[in-house]
Formats: structure tokens, C-alpha cells, sequence
């Protein structure tokens, strides 16, 4: 039998809150319901505080045709509910799934003039560019190709890139550049990721060499096998990176003993909606590769693989927690 310390209050009323935000949007509800719903809405600060949270969360979902939307919930029963739930796959999870396999293949970019290219969230694209060079978008991530008589520039807007640099046929050749709102990046030959992070630009090199200058100057290479991460005016030390960090690039998540909550978001960037993790199992480690175009999938192993269960109340809420074991 597994034992676990209890989940923390927060984790289950938020969890409540989903599953009366469920209950409601379906034709199951009747006044004793309502009126339930509403005594244990006003129980507690922390229940109203977790409600706006499921509301905010839902609002990108209201967005449903009228017509179809009004059908489904007056349905009736199991019925009624299953038809709303199936709307909100097809309104959500249905076009993430599109815009994923649309932006899948790689598309050939000729970067002669100032273009911007995004990817879905979900989606992984590929740019192939005119000068033999590659860039790969990770899930909704914008950059700007900004090619001119004297540079290769990429303005990275939003997310994370993975570039695969060509030499400039050009005489002569241009220096291809990575410019975040930190400063600029310098390929040096070579393959390298970058993400933007709360102010920060995170630079990881798999081959080759980058030379970061910072807004503020003081420019430093790093080499292949190491990372760095800058603001405007400093740049960290250099450290070692993973290997297979670029793994994403393949439609993956690799997890070497790597927890559970920082698993659940990195994956939570690669849908819509809400996954939580319970602070009971949150320390609970993860090794292997699991496919981001199968999160179905993903979480099967978790529950094959750890001793947790995962919940889904609705289908753009996700939770996980301990497995109550007989």
C-alpha cells in the first residue's frame, strides 16, 4: 500500500472548483446543485479565490458556437454532457491537433525581407531558410527573419528557437545573428538552442560556438557543450547542458530523474488548460522519452510508471495526484 502525505488544501479545492465548474456546465444540475454549489462557494474565501481561477482558466473555452453549444447542454443527461465535453475537444484540442500537424513539416522561408513566423501552442515548426540554414519554433514561440545586405538577423519575439546555422554565400559572408531583448547572439558555425524566460535570454549549444553580447556589451563565447543565461548587462557563468536538450525538436520530452512537477510543466506548455500536480507527489522522479503528440499517452505511463493517479474533470483540466491503493 502507498502512503502519502495529504494533499495541501489549495491543490483540493482547486480540484473541487473544476469539478463543480463540470457539473454546472452540464444539463445534470438541478437547484439542490445550485444552491450546493453556491453554500460551498461561500464557505470560504480561498473557494471564490480557486472559482475566478477555473473561470479565467475556462474563459479561452466560451467561445463555442451558440447554436451547437445550446444543443449539446440541453441534450439531457450523460448525453447532453458528453456532446458539451466532446464541443470542447473539438474547439480546443481538436484545433491544437491541426495547427500541430499543419506546422509539423517544414516550410521553405525566403527571408529577403522582414517576415514574422509563430508556431500553435502544441505545434513545433521548422522554417527552412534560403541561405541553408534551419530554425525550429518550439510550442507557441515568434521570431522575426530580418535579412539584410549585411546581416542574417533572427529576432526571437516570444518562446524558444533551435537553429541550425549555414555558412553565408555571400562575399562578404554575413554574420547570423539571434537578437532577444538582452542582446544578440553570434553563430559561430554551428547548432544551438535559445529561450526567452522571465527577462532572461537562456542560450544551450550543441555544436560549434555562440558569442553573446549583452545589450550593456561585454561579449563572451561559449562553447559546444555548455550553456549560459543573460539580462542586458551580465551573462553567467557558463555551465554544462544536457545532451538531449533539444529533444523537443523530435516531438519529445526526455526525463532524466527529473521531477514530477517540473515534468508536468514543461508539459503544460505544450496544451491548453490546467495541469496541476499535488504537492504530495511532487517530488517523485521520472526517467524515459515520452511523445508530446500523445499527452493521451503520457499520461498512461505516469500512471504505469508512478504511484499516482491522473484526473480530468474536464477536458482541458488535467490533475495529479496520489493513487489511493486498496
Amino acid at each position: 500500500m502507498t502512503r502519502s502525505m495529504p494533499a495541501r488544501p489549495e491543490f483540493i479545492i482547486l480540484q473541487q472548483a473544476a469539478e463543480w465548474w463540470a457539473l454546472l456546465a452540464s444539463n445534470e444540475a438541478g437547484a439542490a446543485d445550485h444552491a450546493k454549489w453556491q453554500r460551498w462557494l461561500d464557505a470560504d474565501p480561498a473557494h471564490a479565490a480557486a472559482w475566478q481561477k477555473v473561470q479565467m482558466i475556462s474563459g479561452q473555452f466560451q467561445r463555442l458556437p451558440g447554436a451547437p453549444a445550446h444543443a449539446a447542454l440541453s441534450a439531457g443527461g450523460t448525453q447532453g454532457r458528453r456532446a458539451f465535453a466532446a464541443m470542447l475537444v473539438a474547439a480546443v484540442g481538436g484545433l491544437a491537433l491541426w495547427q500541430w500537424r499543419s506546422d509539423a513539416g517544414p516550410a521553405a522561408v525566403n527571408a529577403l525581407a522582414n517576415s514574422a513566423y509563430g508556431s500553435a501552442v502544441g505545434g513545433v515548426r521548422q522554417l527552412s531558410l534560403a541561405d541553408g540554414s534551419s530554425v525550429h519554433l518550439d510550442t507557441d514561440s515568434e521570431v522575426e527573419l530580418a535579412y539584410s545586405a549585411t546581416a542574417r538577423k533572427i529576432i526571437l519575439r516570444r518562446g524558444r528557437i533551435y537553429v541550425s546555422s549555414a555558412p553565408d554565400r555571400q562575399t562578404p559572408p554575413r554574420p547570423l545573428l539571434v537578437q532577444t531583448g538582452q542582446g544578440s547572439l553570434r553563430a559561430l558555425g554551428t547548432r544551438f538552442e535559445v529561450r526567452l524566460q522571465e527577462g532572461q535570454t537562456y542560450l544551450s549549444v550543441e555544436q560549434g560556438a555562440v558569442e553573446i553580447t549583452p545589450l550593456g556589451g561585454g561579449a563572451k563565447v561559449i562553447a559546444a557543450g555548455q550553456g549560459a543565461r543573460f539580462d542586458d548587462g551580465h551573462i553567467d557563468t557558463p555551465a554544462p547542458v544536457d545532451a538531449t536538450a533539444s529533444a523537443w525538436t523530435r516531438k519529445m520530452l526526455l526525463a532524466d530523474n527529473m521531477r514530477l512537477d517540473a515534468f508536468l510543466a514543461e508539459l503544460s506548455r505544450y496544451r491548453h488548460g490546467y495541469v496541476g500536480c499535488a504537492p504530495e507527489v511532487a517530488s517523485l522522479r521520472l526517467v524515459g522519452a515520452y511523445p508530446l503528440d500523445d499527452q493521451d499517452a503520457i499520461f498512461a505511463m505516469l500512471e504505469a510508471s508512478l504511484p499516482v493517479q491522473v484526473r480530468r474533470p474536464l477536458p482541458w483540466w488535467v490533475s495529479v495526484s496520489a493513487r489511493q491503493d486498496s
